[in-house]
């Protein structure tokens, strides 16, 4: 299911429905829901909003939401999403995201800035994640958690690839061509791995709370088995802009990942 992220509002889109969830006093976006004839889903715990009955399209409805929340944002807001709104943190234990209803911040428990952000006005806790309104958002505040956040997560993300640098694998993934191409795997490419496929291919690397382990693509040779591909991981400044860039897209559209069934037959793995 599609997601549209407003960074404290976020709509699940499929083919029937967009579901909208969104925290307590956005009654703009509430209000706009209901004269799209959005209702209450229990079952989901959000507003649900079926296209047919709205007599709008899913373009239309998320176009909606999106004029709502800028009528409520401040000035200039709408460029500072286009800065910032393709800001992606590259480990699993940090997330930021700049939308037009504000900014999400996940943080560890226990993290200091959670007693900062309580401080925030209109900000409300949703599990580790702190939901920031956009006439908040702009604070001095808020960029001081910001700026450790992104130091943070730049630093775990690299304390767990950063040996791997100047170290190679070499395997065969049983994929056509073309597949392999819609993986990344052609060469001076860069693919992109999960801890499932390393265990296989390069069990030395230990498991952490990264999003994943980019390689650039040093060679490829096509048989009928699959293809040959020597893999080599990248120098650690260079792996966490990759997989920032990676995880900025929307899901839909990032780059697969190696998986345990990339992973068959033997691997090797060496220094360069």
């Amino acid at each position: 299911m599609p997601t549209v992220d407003f960074g404290t509002v976020r709509a699940f889109v499929d083919d029937t429905r967009i579901d909208v969830f969104f925290p307590r006093g956005y009654d703009g976006v509430k209000n706009a829901l209901k004269e799209m004839k959005g209702r209450w889903n229990p079952d989901r715990r959000c507003w649900s909003v079926v296209p047919k009955y709205a007599k709008m399209d899913a373009d239309q409805i998320l176009g909606r939401i999106g004029d709502v929340l800028l009528r409520n944002a401040p000035d200039n807001w709408e460029r500072a999403v286009s800065r910032f709104g393709g800001f992606a943190c590259a480990s699993r234990k940090y997330e930021v995201r700049v939308g037009l209803g504000g900014i999400r911040i996940r943080i560890p428990d226990g993290h200091p800035s959670h007693y900062v952000l309580k401080q925030v006005q209109g900000g409300q806790k949703e599990g580790e994640a702190w939901l920031i309104p956009s006439m908040s958002a702009s604070s001095p505040t808020i960029g001081a958690v910001l700026e450790r956040v992104v130091s943070e997560d730049m630093d775990c993300f690299i304390s767990y690839v950063e040996h791997l640098e100047g170290r190679t694998i070499r395997g065969t993934v049983p994929v056509q061509p073309a597949d392999a191409d819609a993986l990344g795997l052609f060469p001076e490419g860069i693919a992109y791995a999960d801890h499932a496929f390393l265990k296989v291919a390069d069990p030395q690397v230990k498991n952490g709370p990264v999003h994943a382990w980019p390689f650039r693509v040093m060679s490829r040779e096509d048989g009928g088995d699959g293809v040959e591909v020597r893999l080599a991981y990248l120098p650690p400044e260079h792996a966490y802009k990759a997989v920032r860039y990676r995880q900025a897209q929307p899901e839909e559209d990032r780059l697969p990942l190696l998986d345990l069934t990339h992973a068959t037959g033997k691997w090797v793995y060496k220094r360069l």
